[in-house]
């Protein structure tokens, strides 16, 4: 885009200065009027040209702060939906934890069962 924008002002440059030598060398004039004549032009698309890299400028400062503007917005968006993620994972390990410690004391109550029954069994003498 800055490529494009840079050959829009050279094709201007160059356009302007030619019409201006081509008005210039089709209608005489005295050596003032043609020094005067000259001096307001170059003023003319100084003041042009000038005017048009203002607006250049500005126009970039706006996208510039867009920019800047959406970036942090997504910034921000991605800093929520990874500290979702993060607590879900959480929430996640500690339910996984909670269930196995419930299935290891499932079991070890179940072991202790076979254990109580196999003494008992084994003092009845069955």
């Amino acid at each position: 885009m800055a490529n494009n924008t840079g050959r829009f002002f050279e094709g201007l440059v160059v356009g302007g200065l030619l019409g201006f030598v081509f008005g210039l060398l089709s209608a005489p004039k005295s050596g003032a009027e043609l020094r005067r004549q000259i001096a307001d032009g170059s003023e003319d698309l100084y003041k042009h040209a000038s005017d048009s890299i203002d607006d250049f400028k500005s126009n970039a400062g706006h996208r510039i702060t867009e920019i800047k503007d959406k970036t942090e917005n997504a910034i921000g968006d991605l800093k929520g939906k990874s500290n979702e993620v993060m607590k879900k994972a959480g929430d996640s390990v500690q339910n996984t934890k909670d269930e196995f410690a419930n299935k290891l004391q499932e079991m070890a109550g179940k072991s202790t069962k076979v254990l109580v029954d196999d003494v008992e069994s084994a003092a009845s003498g069955n």
